[in-house]
């Protein structure tokens, strides 16, 4: 594996979990205040992308219009927004959008480190842990595209290509997944962690 690294053959992925096989073992605190960091910065650029969305008048609620696999129906929304002198609004919630993108990659990455960090040292469970820190991204990064691609959509808010309108839910439907699966796995990742720590110590006690 080092030599693959050495000569630049390693996947991103690879680089990935040996990075997050080192950060999981950072001191306690600095994983606490990047995950308080992020978790803040999250909710602070999400309250001001929600006021932005509502100002901007989309007809749908946000997630609607994302997995809608429609060019017909984002034209149409995209077009009443238009009508509505808002399109202007909903342009910006795209650039913000990106301030969230990255709060949530910092928020994520934390969470999901803490979680291998909470397993026991040198287990299976903490290296499974670890291979599944680099997941963290998929949602922020899917997110970043998906924002791209609404981009050249909202060029020609008449007439939304309609293969580029399926490629932007499916994007979407993967961002989903991701904010899914960090979601989810956060608190079954920590109890599992406690059961077997609860379980080592009963095992070293006996």
């Amino acid at each position: 594996m080092e030599y693959e690294i050495a000569t630049g053959r390693a996947s991103l992925y690879t680089h990935l979990r040996i990075a997050a096989r080192r950060a999981t073992s950072s001191r306690l605190p600095l994983l606490l205040g990047l995950f308080g960091a992020g978790f803040v910065a999250q909710r602070v650029s999400q309250g001001v992308l929600d006021g932005l969305y509502a100002r901007s008048g989309y007809p749908v609620p946000y997630y609607a219009g994302q997995l809608s696999f429609s060019g017909r129906k984002l034209s149409g929304w995209y077009s009443a927004m238009e009508r509505g002198g808002t399109l202007e609004t909903y342009w910006q919630t795209q650039f913000v959008d990106f301030a969230f993108i990255a709060a949530t990659a910092l928020f994520f990455t934390a969470a999901l480190l803490l979680v291998a960090r909470a397993m026991p040292p040198a287990s299976a469970a903490r290296s499974k842990a670890v291979a599944l820190v680099p997941l963290a991204l998929v949602a922020p990064v899917a997110d970043a595209l998906e924002n791209l691609i609404s981009f050249v959509l909202l060029s020609d808010p008449a007439h939304v290509n309609g293969a580029l309108a399926i490629v932007y839910s499916t994007v979407a439907a993967v961002k989903f997944a991701g904010f899914a699966f960090v979601y989810l796995w956060l608190p079954a990742g920590l109890l599992t962690a406690a059961l077997l720590r609860f379980r080592g110590r009963c095992l070293a006690t006996s």
